[in-house]
This record gives structure tokens, sequence and C-alpha cells, in this order.
């Protein structure tokens, strides 16, 4: 008998029975909302987008439960139970939407959302054992103090913070929350659980802490757009440590989506020419920026072993973001040619179709899952994917090719040059023809290729000399020249400085008071200039800062046109939205 009391001993408070501990307790007692209220099904939609980030602990699914409302005013209108339910009241609905835009009203709701999962993942049941207690005593005093003496407050300016966050993740503007007169806290209060005023932080705290919050983000935000534009230029080895820094303030799908693609184009140089057996673009096309084949002095056997364990990273970072948000392109794609190359080809095509869905019209992606198509087929005794995979890389074309083209499968001139490319690897590797044709076609537009690709072609069909590289006709006006020292600089000096974070780069951040430009210094040494505000320049006039034709690549809304790694403008529309000059070796 004594070990099955030692065991009831130990079981936590929370898990002992309690009507309230059960979801259904609230619908027996207070009913259920209409579920074709326009409301309810909006909030349950905002629910589903805040959980998809939110942190999930003790293995338990979180669930929305809103009830048609509550009977008094010491009845909370959201609360956490231990069995993963979040339970909201329809008068609070009422509150969050109550004189405010639809997208302020979803902030709003995001939030209290965010606060009752971040209840749920730091496994705090207070509200509802405060429930279960309150109406058999009238000792609230004394509860109330018990509650702040065992750092019941700490947890609720904890799940204010997380709430907070999980809301901005999921993508609405919670800067709003912090813009309203009077507070948004000081409106819940009034209206919610007003006993409980002793046991929450006042309304004003709860906003200047959030403030607080806020503005730690943005001063972190700079590090996420550097190691973004760190990877473009294929500094992952630099970028990481800004992308991990940000990811503990902020840990967005973005950033492991970025961070996956480090460890993406880490294992591709690890792989050497295997690597580019296909040309397969990611979203960023990291691809593109990649200058050594192989890592010296490493033997094959240890580089591959040194590879797969940078695409296992990189293809877990990828289904983190994923598990954020599972339509999130970037990710699928990036996931796809991670898994081909792990040899994985049930889980890329899986993952191809998925963005194929999101963006059918994108011919990197339709090009990338021919690829994966044709690997498929070669896994299968009973399948030929050749004749199907041949017909579709020819369909991949601008829909003003002549269809009658596109219908025999000839290779478009307007097809792009990753499906060119693919498709002589498939001849070849097929034992076919025409793969001459293509490589002559791809050398004669050498300057657009990226160099791992460029020398392969070179390998396979003897490439035009290139001529030397012109000189531009125009030249950035940089306020800060590259590679001069920090500590000295008298511009510097006037700009707004970021503290320094990591010591193993000591970085340097400095802003331009009217945020014209942005530098990023590593160890005193200017690094990068970021130009900012270029209204009066146009995409026209960027070829006139380089000697040679400019490359461009896809990223997430936008372009980037690169001038031989030297510099890249980010094009949004037609609009040059900013140029990042950075120092190198060329």
């Amino acid at each position: 008998m004594l070990p099955v009391l030692f065991g009831l001993i130990v079981l936590p408070f929370n898990t002992l029975a309690n009507p309230e501990d059960d979801v259904q307790f609230y619908f027996d007692n207070y009913g259920r909302a209409d579920s074709n209220d326009k409301w309810v099904r909006r909030v349950h939609k905002i629910f589903d987008k805040v959980k998809s980030v939110a942190d999930k602990r003790h293995h338990r699914l979180p669930q929305l439960a809103i009830v048609a409302g509550f009977n008094s005013p010491d009845d909370p209108l959201a609360v956490a139970l231990p069995d993963g339910h979040i339970v909201l009241s329809k008068k609070a609905l009422d509150i969050i939407y109550k004189n405010v835009s639809l997208v302020h009203g979803d902030t709003r709701a995001a939030f209290v959302l965010g606060h009752e999962l971040a209840h749920l993942a730091n496994d705090d049941a207070w509200h509802r054992e405060f429930l279960s207690v309150v109406r058999k005593t009238r000792s609230f005093r004394q509860l109330a103090k018990s509650y702040r003496e065992s750092k019941g407050i700490d947890a609720e300016i904890e799940a204010d913070d997380h709430g907070f966050i999980y809301a901005a993740m999921a993508g609405y503007p919670v800067d709003k929350l912090l813009a309203e007169e009077p507070n948004f806290f000081v409106s819940w209060e009034q209206q919610t659980f007003r006993r409980l005023n002793d046991t929450h932080p006042r309304p004003e705290v709860r906003g200047n802490l959030l403030r607080a919050r806020l503005q730690a983000l943005l001063e972190i935000l700079p590090y996420f757009h550097f190691g973004v534009r760190l990877i473009h230029f294929d500094r992952c080895d630099d970028s990481v440590y800004f992308l991990r820094e940000f990811l503990k303030n902020f840990p967005g799908r973005e950033v492991y989506n970025n961070l996956g693609i480090c460890e993406l184009q880490r294992a591709r140089k690890a792989l050497g020419k295997e690597a580019y057996l296909y040309w397969l673009p990611s979203v960023l096309d990291v691809t593109t920026k990649a200058e050594d084949l192989s890592l010296p002095y490493a033997a094959k056997g240890e580089r591959n072993a040194l590879a797969e364990r940078f695409l296992k990273n990189a293809q877990e970072y990828f289904e983190w973001a994923l598990d954020m948000e599972p339509s999130y392109m970037p990710a699928n794609v990036n996931l796809a040619i991670t898994a081909l190359h792990l040899g994985e080809i049930y889980k890329a095509r899986a993952a191809i179709e998925k963005a194929r869905q999101l963006a059918p019209d994108d011919l990197d992606i339709q090009g990338i899952r021919a690829v994966i198509m044709y690997e498929e087929g070669e896994q299968s005794p009973y399948v030929d994917m050749w004749p199907y995979v041949i017909q579709q890389l020819g369909q991949i074309t601008p829909q003003k090719t002549p269809l009658a083209k596109r219908a025999r499968g000839e290779l478009s001139p307007h097809a792009p040059l990753s499906v060119l490319y693919n498709t002589a690897r498939l001849l070849e590797r097929r034992k076919r023809t025409g793969a001459d044709k293509i490589w002559q076609r791809l050398a004669r537009q050498l300057a657009y290729l990226p160099v791992p690709i460029r020398r392969i072609v070179c390998e396979k069909t003897p490439c035009p000399q290139q001529s030397r590289q012109n000189s531009p006709k125009a030249t950035w006006d940089l306020p800060v020249k590259l590679g001069i020292e920090t500590g000295y600089n008298k511009t510097l000096r006037q700009w707004q400085e970021s503290p320094v974070r990591l010591y193993d780069l000591y970085e340097q951040i400095y802003r331009h008071p009217e945020g014209s430009a942005e530098v990023l210094a590593l160890m005193e040494l200017v690094e990068m200039v970021v130009l900012k505000k270029l209204d009066g320049l146009t995409i026209n006039e960027l070829p006139d800062y380089c000697g040679q034709p400019l490359r461009q690549c896809g990223v997430v809304n936008g372009m980037l046109w690169t001038c031989n790694n030297n510099w890249a403008a980010l094009v949004v529309g037609e609009k040059v939205k900013e140029v990042w000059v950075v120092s190198t070796t060329d």
C-alpha cells in the first residue's frame, strides 16, 4: 500500500481531479458559442496562425474553445486549462473588436491568444486553480497575496512577453497595441475579472514592459538583415552569428529558413562538383555565390560525411520553419533540394509538390520538380519517368512562347538557364544526343552563370575568351569607405551605433541619423555599406555601376541584382530599395 500512497503524493497538484480542469465543465456551465458566428470563425483562424508559431510543451496540442459567456465578474474571459484547451468568452471577442479596425482587432485577439498559449507552454494553470477556490472563500485578499508571493505576477509578465512575440511572429502589427489611447490593457482590465487586479501587473506597467520589448526587438532587427546580406555574398560563416543572435529574440520561420540555407551552402561546398550534378536554385539562389567546388585538404570520405552533417542540419531548420507555417514556400523549396541531396526522394517530391501548389507559375520550382521526378523514376524498376520529364522541361517557359513549341517540348529561348543546364545533364545521363548544343548555348551566356556552373559548362564545351571587365560608368557614393578602421573615423562617430553582442566577431553596426545608410564593421574594419532611400535611382541605371552583365536571383518579395559579388541591389517591383556594397578580394 505504501508505494501507492507515495505515488499519489508526488503527483503535481494540477493532475488531481477537478471539474475546472475539463473543457466540458465550461461548455456545461456557460454554453457553447455559435460556431457560425463570424467573430467566432475569425478568431479560430487567428488562433491557428498564432498556435503554429507558439512554443508547445508537455505534449499537449493547444485547442480553442469559445463559450457563450461567463456568469459573474469573478469569471475571467480567457483561461488556459491543463488539458491544452484555451477557453475564451464571447464577451472577450466583443471587447477585442470594439471600436477598432479589423486589423487592429485581429492583433488584439492574436495577443490575447498568444498570452494564453504562453501560459500553456509554461504549465501555468493559475486562473483555473483560482476559479476553483475563489467561489468557496471570501478571503480574496489572502489568495491574491499568496499568488503574488508565488511569483504569479512574474508569470503574467512572461506570458505578456511571449504572447507579444507570438503575435508578431504570426504576422500581426503588435506595435499598434502600444499606440492605443487608452492603453489596451486598461480597457481590457476594466471589463474583465475586475477582482483580480491585485494579481496582475498594472496596465501601465504591462504597456511599458512591452514597449521596452518592442524597442529591444527593433534594436536587434539589423542582425537579421545583415545575416541575410552575408548569406547572399557567400559568407555564411559570419552570417550564422547574426542569425542566431536574432533567433534568441525572434524565432521566426524566416530565421530558421535562412539558417538552413547556410547549412545547405556549406554542404554544397563540401560536396564539390557532386553538388552541381543539377542546378537547383534555392529561393535566395545561394548557389550562385559559391566559389569553391570542394574543401581543401579533405579526403572524399571525410567530405561526404561533413556534407551529410550540414544537409541534416539544413533539413532540420527547414522543417522547423514548416512546423510554424506549412505553407511557407521558401522552406518547402529548400527542403526539397536538401532532401534530394540526401537521397530522400519521396520527402523531396512531397515538398516540391507543396511548393508548386503555392507558386504554380514559378519556373525554377517547375524545373526542380522535373529533376526530382526523374530521380524518383531512377529508384523504381517499373517506371520510366524520362519521356515525361523531358517533355516537362521543354514546357517550362514563359507563357509568351508559342503553344506549338511548348507542346513539342522544344527548349524555349526564354527558358531559365537552370532548365537548360539540367536538360543537358539528363541527356548525357541517358546517353542521348543534343547536350552539345545546349552546352554551347550556355557558354554564350557565361556572364549570367554562377561560378561553379560556369566552370562545369566550360569543361563540357570551349568557352569564349572572357573579355576583361570594363570599367563601370558610375560608382557608388559611399559615406564611408570599405576597409577603413572605425576607431578614428569622424563620420561614424556621428552615427547611431549598436552595442557589441558577438564578441567572436566584434561586430559594429552603425546607422545614419536620417536612415539613409548602414555600415557593418567586423574587428573594427568596415566590411559592408548599405545604401537606402534611393528614390532617384532606377533599375535601368543599375548596369552603369557594373562593368559586366548583372546576375539576377529571386528572394522573397523581390529580386537581387548582383555585380560580380561586389555589390547587390534589392529590387522590389520596379523600385531599388537598397544597395549592399561589400569589401571583396576580387
